[in-house]
Parts: structure tokens; sequence; C-alpha cells
């Protein structure tokens, strides 16, 4: 996904961080309503990420970590049956995580 952005990686808290206004990956992005999306430890964002959605995404690479390949179905049979208000997984990224500790 990462490569798709177009942009070039760079090493963040342990992470591959693509920042890109281009690229497939952008399309992606923009298409569902995001600014950046997490696989495992690589965070594609369109904007260089605030503080808060750092943050965020950070907690995402957590629950990959905890959930491994698990992480992915999970979240999207979230996504599909909770939307992204109740979907547990966004929560737990929120400011004060408690789903996984």
């Amino acid at each position: 996904m990462g490569l798709l952005s177009g942009g070039v990686p760079r090493v963040r808290d342990g992470c591959f961080l693509y920042v890109s206004d281009r690229g497939l990956a952008h399309l992606i992005l923009t298409l569902r309503g995001f600014g950046a999306i997490t696989f495992g430890h690589v965070i594609v964002s369109n904007v260089e990420p605030t503080a808060a959605v750092w943050r965020h995404e950070l907690r995402h690479v957590a629950q990959y970590e905890r959930i491994g390949l698990a992480f992915l179905p999970l979240y999207l049979w979230f996504r599909a049956t909770r939307g992204y208000r109740d979907h547990p997984l966004e929560r737990d990224a929120a400011e004060a995580p408690r789903l996984l500790r």
C-alpha cells in the first residue's frame, strides 16, 4: 500500500510513513474519506499527520501487533456491521484506548 502511494517512505516511531497526495493509495483514501490508513507497521497519509492522527494510527499499529493477521478481516467486519462511529477498534484508537492494553 505504501508503494502505491507514490511517496517516499521514511521511518518514524518504528513505522514506515508514506505521505503523498497522489497515487492509488491517495485515491483509495480520498474515496473512503480517510486521511490515513495503517497496515501493520506501514502508515499511509494524504498529508503530514497531526500529533492526534499519528497517535491514532500508532494505536492501530499496536492493535495489529496484538491481533495479528486477523486484524484486517476483523476491522472490515466491524466496519460493515457497526459502521465507523461504533467500531470497537476505532473507538480504541481514540484518545483514551481501553479495548486492548
